[in-house]
């Protein structure tokens, strides 16, 4: 993959690159992921947005994107590793039938909320895995301690968690909570170098 520009932070890695140009598969390299977790752009207007963000002049198709980010996670992730998905309500049952194609079922939903200045919307948090405690229920968390729950409750102490779209790295700090080595992806340098420096003061 070309771009893709990889920085090591102890047994953690942060890759920034494009997810459609294999940036996953360069940030595992060979690595299975135990856990995955992410909050993927929604729609092709907020993927249009984020590419702009990151100075990406791209007009971006949403299906292509999902194809791509659906089949690299399919290709690391460890057999019947769980997967946790936040996506705005309106794509939700969109990326779950993506995910079924490559073979990763959704078992279970939660509406959960994301904040948008000093609003509160409703968003979808979408699992596929074994079988969770009945009584799991993350759907009043906020935005970094939604990851760390979900993460704590399928942690694999020294395993891998996966976050193909890491932002300013919630989904880091959650896997560092529970004991695990971090993976990461993101396509806008300034957001992965927020990432790599809480990483930095973090490390473990």
């Amino acid at each position: 993959m070309s771009g893709a520009v990889v920085t090591d932070v102890g047994p953690h890695r942060v890759v920034v690159g494009d997810v459609q140009l294999g940036a996953v598969l360069r940030c595992m390299d060979g690595t299975r992921a135990d856990v995955i977790y992410s909050d993927p752009p929604w729609g092709e207007a907020n993927l249009r947005y984020w590419r702009t963000h990151a100075s990406d002049p791209a007009r971006p198709r949403w299906d292509l994107f999902v194809a791509s980010w659906t089949a690299s996670v399919a290709a690391v992730r460890a057999p019947d590793a769980p997967v946790f998905v936040e996506m705005g309500l309106r794509w939700a049952d969109e990326f779950a039938q993506a995910l079924e194609r490559v073979g990763i079922v959704v078992t279970r939903r939660w509406t959960v909320q994301y904040r948008s200045g000093s609003r509160l919307l409703p968003n979808a948090l979408l699992y596929a895995g074994a079988p969770l405690r009945e009584d799991f229920d993350p759907s009043d968390l906020d935005a970094e301690a939604l990851p760390r729950a979900c993460v704590a409750e399928v942690a694999v102490p020294g395993g891998v968690v996966l976050d193909p779209c890491c932002g300013k790295g919630f989904t880091a700090r959650a896997a560092v909570a529970a004991g695990m080595r971090f993976r990461g992806v993101e396509l806008n340098p300034a957001r992965a170098e927020v990432t790599v420096a809480w990483l930095s003061k973090n490390l473990s």
